[in-house]
């Protein structure tokens, strides 16, 4: 029986991944013309049922269960019988997997597309760590071609899907080489990057930002406290997305007081992040890591 089970698990775990890739490629057809778009436009039409504003479209909802649930059911079940018939496992394992699948699909069906993963509510911050959950997923319909992973977070972490920068505005404090290099690079990547200087943080609007960067030294006092600064941050937010926070440094307040935001936000502390430098940092943060 335990074996049983762990063949049941690992082969679970195996279809998960491999259903990752194919779901990572469809992300990537969508971007290209001809015949090598078809299959990212038959999958867009998930991220149409509920697109990137997390608002559901139920005149959508037959053309997302003939283009995307449907299909997906049976690439899992082709992924379970392929993989499990390479690596000789049972036909009575595999036969739970494509069971699973199918109660997937009859259950997505029949709550009209509404299941665990499928909310119209603003995430929190997404899971850290290998496992996938609804915030996670909801950071995927926000960021379409991020967060591909459905169950274990391994894909992402490979390809470095964690760390969406392209048109999202991101505000950086500070004025040390390390924080001008960031700037240059987020920017590379199609952010949009407003600087402030150290004398001027307590001042600053942080209003529409996305990402935040604290440089200007995390033992600053008052309202230029990297904790008060979040803290305005946050108030100012007009969307409903967790702010992202990269701290350039430590001190025993900000440590304390981080925990405080840590369900509306991104906590990512950057301690030895001007060691790294900027491109290695982000490479880090793009694979999941929020203590670089």
């Amino acid at each position: 029986m335990t074996m049983w089970l762990l063949s049941l698990l690992a082969l679970l775990a195996a279809t998960s991944v491999c259903g990752d890739v194919l779901h990572a490629l469809l992300h990537v057809s969508m971007h290209r013309k001809g015949i090598l778009s078809v299959p990212g436009q038959m999958h867009q039409a998930h991220h149409r049922f509920l697109d990137t504003t997390l608002a559901f479209h139920d005149e959508r909802f037959w053309q997302n269960v003939a283009q995307h649930q449907f299909p997906e059911f049976l690439m899992r079940s082709l992924i379970a019988a392929g993989v499990g018939s390479v690596f000789g496992v049972d036909d009575a394992v595999i036969g739970t997997v494509v069971v699973i699948a199918a109660v997937d699909f009859v259950v997505a069906v029949a709550n009209r597309g509404r299941d665990a993963f499928h909310r119209a509510t603003r995430p929190g911050p997404p899971a850290d760590g290998l496992f996938v959950d609804a915030a996670y997923h909801a950071h995927h319909h926000l960021h379409p071609d991020h967060f591909v992973s459905a169950h274990l977070q391994v894909v992402d972490r490979l390809l470095g899907r964690l760390l969406p920068l392209a048109d999202r505005r991101v505000v950086i404090t500070g004025g040390s080489a390390f924080c001008a290099d960031l700037a240059a690079a987020v920017s590379a990547a199609g952010a949009v990057v407003v600087r402030v200087a150290a004398d001027a943080v307590a001042d600053a609007d942080f209003s529409d930002a996305d990402i935040v960067v604290l440089g200007h030294g995390a033992d600053v006092r008052g309202r230029g406290a990297y904790e008060a600064v979040v803290a305005a941050a946050l108030a100012a937010k007009v969307s409903g997305a967790p702010l992202d926070v990269w701290a350039v440094g430590s001190s025993a307040p900000w440590d304390a007081a981080a925990m405080a935001f840590s369900d509306r936000a991104i906590i990512r502390r950057l301690r030895r992040a001007p060691m790294l430098g900027a491109r290695t940092t982000l490479g880090l943060m793009r694979r999941g890591a929020r203590d670089v």
